[in-house]
């Protein structure tokens, strides 16, 4: 089946380079093509492209300036320019990622299996030597639902899925929201758009894609933030998409449960290090939380 990988870029020309040189070696790509969205006014991106393609790159390789700024903008460059080109099915993969050789293989395989509409995989952090154990285990880093293969779920992150097009095409013309353009939860409101129109959505624990993490994520101020937007950008997703009142005291309760939990695990936090790393989590998550209910939206300051 004719498919076709849509990947944003922002100011990561060694990252894209890195993914572009990578694909050549996936199982089961004979019929792929390349899109390539670049949303850095400079065209770091582009060049890129630009490049490989006078380098006969294996792949036909498309190319599109989102010149809005912001990554639903990117997203959404890339699912027009990529739905023009007439594809069964469309993967998605950032540029600050690269695939195992069968990562599409077992997209596909998982799709065909299920009969479902979407399917995403894990995006593994690969982190610098040294890096302590507390560090590693953190769930913030990568983008892994740790579920078992062919899990029917409702996916999140969209740094690493596969869809058909006459699934995106559900949600055009935009199909990412702009609301979220700054502060990330596109995705998650993308996939939740995606269930309230019936499609059907599982997991490919083996198509594994990883994920670098640089030295200046590796520090207190850029994990609290990650949580505070991570947690806030998901209040203000289903305030969107699930108003009314039910929904709402529904979400205030969970966030004065949340509060209490984290009052209760903050008393005991001298306890060990472990519990005070969770007190702390936790914190950052009711903060976020709290902020969106108090009607305030976080901005994502790291590179996309």
């Amino acid at each position: 089946m004719k498919t076709v990988l849509c990947i944003c870029t922002y100011r990561r020309p060694d990252g894209l380079r890195k993914l572009l040189e990578t694909l050549p070696q996936l199982d089961g790509a004979d019929d792929l093509q390349v899109v390539v969205s670049d949303n850095d006014p400079a065209g770091e991106g582009l060049a890129v492209c630009e490049t490989l393609k006078a380098a006969d790159y294996p792949f036909p390789l498309y190319t599109v300036a989102a010149t809005e700024p912001g990554i639903s903008a990117a997203r959404n460059a890339a699912c027009t320019r990529a739905l023009q080109l007439e594809p069964d099915l469309l993967a998605f993969l950032d540029d600050d990622e690269w695939p195992e050789p069968q990562w599409l293989r077992e997209l596909q395989r998982v799709r065909a299996a299920c009969k479902v509409d979407v399917v995403g995989g894990p995006t593994r952090p690969v982190f610098p030597d040294g890096t302590p154990e507390s560090i590693r285990q953190n769930p913030y880093y990568g983008a892994d639902m740790a579920l078992a293969d062919q899990s029917l779920c409702q996916l999140q992150a969209g740094g690493n899925f596969l869809i058909t097009s006459d699934a995106l095409r559900a949600l055009a013309p935009e199909f990412f929201n702009h609301a979220f353009a700054h502060s990330g939860g596109e995705d998650l409101a993308f996939f939740l758009q995606l269930q309230q129109c019936g499609y059907a959505m599982a997991w490919a624990e083996n198509a594994i894609v990883h994920e670098p993490v640089p030295a200046d994520r590796l520090h207190e101020d850029w994990v609290r933030q990650r949580i505070v937007n991570i947690h806030n950008s998901r209040v203000r997703v289903m305030q969107l998409l699930q108003p009314g009142l039910h929904h709402r005291l529904v979400r205030v309760m969970k966030t004065v449960a949340l509060g209490i939990q984290t009052l209760l695990v903050s008393a005991l936090s001298w306890l060990s290090p472990a519990r005070s790393e969770q007190a702390r989590q936790l914190r950052w998550k009711f903060r976020g939380k709290l902020s969106a209910h108090l009607g305030h939206a976080t901005i994502r300051n790291e590179t996309y």
